[in-house]
């Protein structure tokens, strides 16, 4: 596939099969998201990946995290999230955690921009591989307790966590952008 239709087909996709993705094709990515761009050569990303009965320990800590979080909600409220967030890392038979871990040899944003970057890399190879992913985030992606439970620094910025797995069906799903000369201006 050309790199630009893979680029305009790339599309997130949360209903996958239950079928373990190999830790070979894992690592792939982890290799491509590697070689995304960074200023002075910083690296500042960090994975975490989790499989198989690590999802169920994730969400229990998710869940306890929202527990601590939700104290001041009606109790069937609270435990809408609860059970949201104990049940969101099964969504996938496979989550990598991607983190930004400032240097402080560059502005901050420079070391998030670039986790992106390397977020996009993984992205695509997993798009050409025939895998679906989807990253998110939420209110849990930012909690300090959630970065302890991860081995994260405390400085660390999670800045997704992608779900990938292999799509339940073909999708074909339609995108439009907005043209780019829409929100170009060129200097001369």
């Amino acid at each position: 596939m050309e790199l630009m239709d893979l680029i305009k087909s790339r599309r997130s996709i949360g209903a996958v099969e239950e079928k373990d993705v190999p830790d070979q094709v894992i690592n792939e990515l982890l290799e491509a998201a590697t070689w995304a761009p960074n200023h002075k050569k910083t690296e500042p990303w960090k994975f975490r990946v989790v499989k198989g009965e690590g999802r169920v320990k994730l969400g229990n800590e998710m869940a306890r995290i929202m527990e601590e979080k939700t104290k001041g909600l009606g109790e069937e409220e609270a435990q809408k999230k609860i059970e949201k967030a104990r049940k969101g890392p099964l969504r996938a038979p496979v989550i990598i955690i991607m983190a930004a871990s400032p240097t402080g040899k560059v502005p901050e944003i420079e070391e998030i921009v670039a986790a992106g970057c390397a977020m996009q890399n993984l992205l695509l190879l997993a798009t050409e591989k025939g895998l679906a992913t989807i990253a998110r985030t939420g209110d849990i992606a930012y909690e300090p307790e959630l970065n302890k439970y991860l081995h994260l620094e405390e400085n660390d910025k999670i800045v997704g966590l992608v779900y990938v797995g292999y799509p339940k069906q073909d999708f074909h799903i339609k995108a439009e952008r907005v043209p780019a000369e829409e929100k170009t201006i060129w200097f001369k």
